[in-house]
């Protein structure tokens, strides 16, 4: 832990994926074998009886994370932030999500797919998922049928799937595609189903939502906003760089 006037930076926070992997990090083997309620688990870790200190709270554990992320590398020399362009009154949910990873993904620490959907006027609807990352930095570049992420933030401009996305699914037209990204490849596995793999650390991502052993590698959050509806937040953070 590094220490500094009024604040302290704990690195520890980033070897887990989730508030819960951290809490379950301090209980024993005999917690595990005896107490099989996750809860009781819980609670017992939380009060201080397997650790010298009080374990954060969700809420410190976040904002110890956010730090974390931050520190670790603060920013990219050269690139501007597009989250700098979200006006202080806009209190969007996903838009602060978007905003909260920019910097970590642009710094290739955190590699985070998001899934989303789009209703047209007409009731008919698309949806994909999305590498983070690579939409940024084609934003950066202005490349072809870039996103608008400056327009996005400011509110001028809707996120929507596109068919150069990881996946485009429009079911008005039969359109289902896969394209591989600059962070990840594709893989349809006979019993997962479709999932992602990090071309730098090859971690695998499962995108259902139930547990599995893939599962600890991306910590997956489902966020609502008026604008957006849910969106899904596959956050991987990366052990080996692409």
């Amino acid at each position: 832990m590094l220490t500094a006037v009024g604040k302290s930076v704990d690195f520890s926070v980033l070897d887990h994926n989730s508030y819960v992997d951290y809490i379950h990090s301090f209980a024993t083997v005999n917690d595990r074998r005896y107490l099989s309620n996750r809860k009781t688990i819980k609670t017992i870790v939380q009060l201080g009886y397997r650790t010298t200190k009080i374990p954060y709270t969700e809420l410190e554990y976040e904002k110890r994370r956010d730090i974390a992320l931050q520190s670790i590398r603060p920013k990219m020399v050269g690139l501007s932030s597009f989250g700098s362009f979200l006006p202080a009154e806009n209190q969007d949910p996903v838009l602060l999500e978007f905003k909260r990873r920019e910097l970590p993904n642009l710094n290739k620490y955190l590699s985070t797919i998001i899934f989303t959907s789009y209703v047209h006027t007409d009731g008919s609807e698309i949806s994909g998922y999305l590498d983070l990352d690579m939409s940024w930095r084609n934003a950066l570049q202005e490349a072809l049928k870039h996103t608008d992420w400056k327009g996005v933030f400011e509110g001028r401009h809707r996120l929507k799937p596109m068919s150069h996305h990881l996946s485009y699914w429009n079911p008005r037209y039969g359109m289902l595609k896969y394209t591989e990204s600059d962070n990840f490849l594709i893989i349809h596995d006979h019993q997962y189903g479709l999932m992602f793999m990090h071309k730098g650390d090859h971690k695998k991502i499962s995108l259902g939502g139930q547990h599995n052993q893939y599962s600890k590698n991306a910590k997956r959050t489902m966020v609502y906003s008026p604008k957006y509806g849910y969106v899904v937040f596959y956050d991987h953070v990366v052990r080996k760089k692409v």
